[in-house]
């Protein structure tokens, strides 16, 4: 009786071990499908997630090599203008004596004041100073011609004529001598007569 009592506890403990491992791995498999759609749903929420902060930082990226290039081409500039600047501190003193040379204007009247006052500081005198016409607009034929002609007859010792010419050569307005003839003076034996053409500057 009792070999038969020990079967049929061994049968029974084994359908009840039996039924617990089949509970068992109904439990893992159960466990594992909840962890694999965990896992898939937790990487899909994170891509949507993950995805704009990823996008942002590119974008952010991109802005910063943008700016640096902003900013570097603007360092270059500002570097340049400072050379400018300098440049221009060194010639600012020219400024007048270039605005004298070539004016703006032709600014006949105190070119002709000029001529006088160089003639009168060189001993010699003026007969005749004549300007010829000047065009300041630009007609549809023609661009403006930016000079114009004058001549001077003087009179006066040839040391005197020679200071009037070295003083024009010299003068602060860019002059040029075109032709020089000299001749006697009619009405004094002792002075020569010079009859000079010229050509003055400007740019308006």
């Amino acid at each position: 009786m009792e070999p038969r009592k020990n079967i049929l506890k061994n049968l029974k403990d084994a359908k009840y071990l039996k039924v617990i491992s089949n509970t068992f791995k109904q439990e893992k498999a159960r466990a594992f499908t909840t962890i694999a759609f965990t896992l898939i749903a937790v990487s899909v929420f994170g891509l949507f997630a993950i995805s704009p902060t990823l996008s942002t930082i590119s974008n952010l990226r991109r802005q910063l090599a943008d700016n640096q290039l902003v900013d570097q081409e603007l360092t270059e500039k500002i570097n340049n203008l400072s050379i400018l600047q300098q440049k221009y501190n060194v010639l600012t003193n020219d400024i007048p004596i270039v605005l004298s040379a070539i004016p703006q204007s032709p600014m006949i009247p105190i070119l002709a004041g000029q001529i006088q006052a160089i003639a009168g500081n060189s001993g010699v005198a003026i007969k005749r100073l004549q300007v010829s016409q000047v065009e300041i607009s630009e007609s549809k034929k023609e661009p403006i011609n930016y000079s114009f002609n004058f001549s001077v007859d003087i009179t006066g010792t040839y040391d005197n004529i020679k200071n009037f010419l070295y003083s024009l050569s010299d003068f602060d307005r860019i002059v040029t001598i075109d032709t020089i003839s000299l001749s006697k003076s009619s009405s004094n034996e002792n002075d020569l007569q010079l009859n000079l053409k010229a050509k003055a500057y400007f740019k308006t």
